[in-house]
Parts: structure tokens; C-alpha cells; sequence
């Protein structure tokens, strides 16, 4: 065997072992496997300190990450919030609707999906998109849900987030979390926030 295909061999069996390794890692820790390319997931989190908010609640938040081999590009808004650099992505939070049996976007929670993504809007100016290059296992934060924030949802929803890898709003090419329950809920829709176990 021929140095080059002994150095070929072993780059495709370390890459492997990485892919394994990844997968292996990503399945203890969320419970299902990411497809190759960009995988967007939830991570939740717990505060006590919320403004507005009585006791502890749970926050949902979205990240994109690329677990492909080759570099991904998407395009996201680059902006300035309060003299600040910063960067948002084209997302939407969706609700399962068992009567239509398909998801249906929270109106309640549409900031960047359509209505304020890459407007200048309160401390937001100086909006422009641009196409930003995701290496492979490298990630983004895409936004946060905290349902007893809101509207929009009721304790035993489900939701999920939506990303538009284009920000135009087009589903063609999107990326969605997978499914979480809602456990809480808006005080003023009738029901104190609440944890289930």
C-alpha cells in the first residue's frame, strides 16, 4: 500500500470515528440523531429571576449548528442595537395544531420571522443582510422562547422554531427544531405558571 492511500485511509477512518463520535454525543445528549448538513436544536434552561415573571421558568433556546463535512452558508442580518454590533437570524416560532394537523406560526412570537427581521425598530439601525459561512461543527444562536412571556401558547402546546436559511421567509429552505412541550403558560390566559414533572 502506497503512502498517499495509507494517509487516505486514515483520513477517512478519523473522519469517521469524528462523524461517530458527534453522533454518539449529540444522541446522550438530546435524544435523537443530527442529520448531516445544518441541524437546528433546543436547549432548555431554567431562571428564577425573570422580570414579570413569579418563579422559576423554562426557556427554550434555538441554536443552528452545521454537521456537515463542507462549510454552510445562510443569510442573516447584521445590525447595531444601541451602538452595539450584533447579528439576528430569519426565524419563526410555530405551534402544532392538532384540528389542521400541521404547524401554525405564534403571531405572538413573530419578532424576526417576517414582521421585524432586518427593520430598523426601537434601538435596531443600520440593518443589513449578508451571507454568513457556518464551519463544520460550528453553531448559532438563533433566538429563545419563554412562554409565560407571551401569548401564544397554552400548557401540553407544542412548539417549535423554524429558521429560514435565506431570510426570505420561504420554507423551501428551512431548518426546524425538533418538537417541545409547552409546560407554562401567560399568567393572563387563565392559568398560573406552572412546572409539570
Amino acid at each position: 500500500m502506497g503512502l498517499l492511500r495509507k494517509i487516505g485511509v486514515f483520513l477517512v477512518a478519523t473522519a469517521l470515528l469524528a462523524i461517530v463520535i458527534q453522533e454518539s454525543i449529540h444522541f446522550y445528549r438530546d435524544g435523537h440523531l443530527a442529520s448531516p448538513g445544518l441541524h437546528a436544536d433546543i436547549f432548555v434552561t431554567t431562571r428564577a429571576d425573570l422580570l414579570g415573571i413569579e418563579g422559576t421558568t423554562k426557556i427554550y433556546d434555538a441554536r443552528l449548528t452545521n454537521y456537515g463535512i463542507l462549510p454552510a452558508t445562510m443569510t442573516v442580518c447584521d445590525y447595531l442595537d444601541s451602538g452595539s454590533k450584533d447579528m439576528m437570524v430569519s426565524y419563526i416560532v410555530e405551534r402544532w395544531d392538532s384540528q389542521l394537523g400541521g404547524w401554525k406560526m405564534v403571531a405572538e412570537w413573530d419578532d424576526y420571522g417576517s414582521r421585524l427581521f432586518c427593520r430598523p425598530s426601537f434601538e435596531v439601525t443600520e440593518t443589513h443582510l449578508f451571507r454568513r459561512r457556518l464551519w463544520p461543527g460550528q453553531s448559532i444562536r438563533v433566538g429563545q422562547v419563554i412562554p409565560p412571556e407571551r401569548d401564544g401558547f397554552q400548557v401540553g402546546d407544542y412548539g417549535r422554531v423554524t429558521i429560514f436559511l435565506r431570510a426570505d421567509g420561504h420554507r423551501n429552505e428551512s431548518v426546524s427544531t425538533p418538537a417541545f412541550r409547552i409546560e407554562q403558560q401567560k399568567k393572563n390566559q387563565g392559568m398560573r405558571p406552572l412546572i409539570q414533572r
